[in-house]
């Protein structure tokens, strides 16, 4: 008995609030009955949370959202969070909130996997695709007013269809598409599977077009775009070690292009071991970085000196050049003459 009564005593004031939902989670389809008692009663959760917050927080009253779905999941998501608010009423409150939001999100999973499944074949596989359609269907229940007149089925559709197409405009190409281009994909590819039933054979590109009512020139671009894309190190042959970068053609370059980028090379390596002056003359001399090359004034005037000692710091640049390709080994012809 004692034990009974310090128990009691530890309670705290708001234990009047109800308790967590103990339905077990289940993705059997509610009857309108049921369904509409839950959308309720998540409703009346839902407010008792935003008033019971204000009450605990008055300097929260500027934040009151409006009675409305949105805004109201809105301020509970910034100010109710159990990362945020550590009110012991209000996280049971918080509690029985996403339980009621689960119980919604459960009895509708099927609806998201049937929508998901009219984006399969589209470059994101069905998990991800179930993954993005239970995101959109969370937004619906989050949006969801009692007094639109509708079910919530009818309406988390429109939000399951957005998600999926976002997701697929996003993720299954390397090009990235618009959801009216990705709208458009799936169109052809419908026309295409229903012409490939009736005629047994692939339906060519002006006969999707007419069946469509799709530009010729836009859907040869979205069938190029939708084209999935190949690695190098695919393997061509099963069994074998033959890739498919083996069977491309390397580009050979000619003698004279071979010895032009040895030099280059060999040129660069070189110039390390001049004076920062000595180089930027050189460079600007014979554009060495690809710029167009100037005149030993020119250079001058940018370094405020005369032409003849820009001249002479170019012989001498250019025999520290000579001897150090002597010293390793190259010939002199590969350094500026």
């Amino acid at each position: 008995m004692k034990f009974s009564q310090r128990k009691r005593r530890n309670e705290p004031n708001d234990a009047a609030v109800p308790s967590t939902p103990s339905a077990i989670l289940s993705t059997e389809v509610l009857s309108h009955q049921q369904g509409r008692k839950l959308l309720e009663d998540f409703w009346e959760c839902k407010t008792e949370l935003v008033h019971a917050s204000i009450r605990h927080f008055p300097w929260l009253e500027p934040q009151r959202p409006p009675m409305e779905a949105w805004p109201m999941a809105q301020f509970i998501k910034l100010y109710c969070e159990p990362e945020v608010c550590k009110v012991t009423a209000i996280l049971r409150l918080h509690e029985r909130y996403a339980a009621f939001k689960h119980l919604l999100a459960s009895a509708h999973m099927r609806l998201a996997a049937h929508v998901a499944k009219q984006f399969q074949r589209r470059g994101v596989s069905y998990e991800d695709l179930v993954q993005e359609g239970v995101c959109g269907l969370m937004k619906a229940i989050d949006r969801f007013d009692l007094s639109h007149g509708t079910r919530l089925a009818t309406y988390a559709t429109w939000w399951i269809r957005q998600s999926l197409q976002i997701a697929v405009a996003s993720q299954s190409h390397v090009i990235g598409l618009s959801t009216y281009h990705v709208q458009k994909l799936g169109a052809i590819q419908q026309a295409t599977e229903a012409l490939a039933h009736r005629w047994d054979r692939l339906p060519s590109a002006q006969e999707l077009a007419e069946r469509t009512g799709i530009n010729l020139d836009l859907l040869t671009h979205l069938q190029t775009v939708a084209r999935a894309p190949v690695s190098l190190d695919a393997v061509i042959h099963e069994g074998t070690d033959f890739h498919l970068a083996d069977a491309l053609a390397d580009d050979v370059m000619t003698g004279s292009e071979s010895r032009g980028a040895e030099s280059r090379e060999t040129l660069q390596l070189l110039l390390k071991n001049l004076r920062p002056r000595e180089r930027y003359i050189l460079d600007r001399r014979f554009g060495l970085a690809g710029n167009k090359p100037i005149s030993l004034t020119q250079i001058g005037c940018t370094l405020r000196i005369s032409k003849e000692r820009v001249r002479q710091i170019q012989q001498t640049a250019l025999k520290k050049l000579r001897t150090s390709a002597g010293h390793a080994g190259w010939e002199s012809s590969m350094v500026l003459g």
